[in-house]
């Protein structure tokens, strides 16, 4: 159960693209160029900055919005989960608290 809590963690702010959370970053990137594959997805440094090209998993911000609104309109059958609306955070674009049997359900 805490190994899909995990993974649900990872994917959610993977895909909402959390600063510090998501596990699309420079080292990912790095591998990708030594491995020699996904040209597209390489990073490209200029100057002191390096920049990503957007993945296909990339959500805009108006995705994003969305995707946050539909979990806090989400309605499951009492007691099957938790209030899952109570957790996301529509302003900061992010879910928080979340237990392992919500993950789980989200994950299902």
């Amino acid at each position: 159960m805490h190994v899909e809590k995990n993974v649900c963690d990872s994917l959610i702010d993977t895909l909402l693209n959390i600063k510090g959370k998501t596990k699309d970053g420079f080292k990912c990137r790095q591998d990708l160029v030594d491995m020699g594959i996904r040209d597209q997805l390489h990073p490209i440094s200029r100057g002191d900055r390096t920049y990503f090209s957007p993945a296909c998993h990339t959500m805009s911000t108006t995705e994003n919005k969305s995707f946050c609104h539909c979990l806090k309109n989400l309605k499951v059958p009492q007691g099957y989960s938790s209030n899952i609306n109570s957790h996301v955070l529509v302003k900061d674009l992010k879910l928080v608290g979340l237990k392992s049997h919500d993950c789980h359900v989200l994950m299902k």
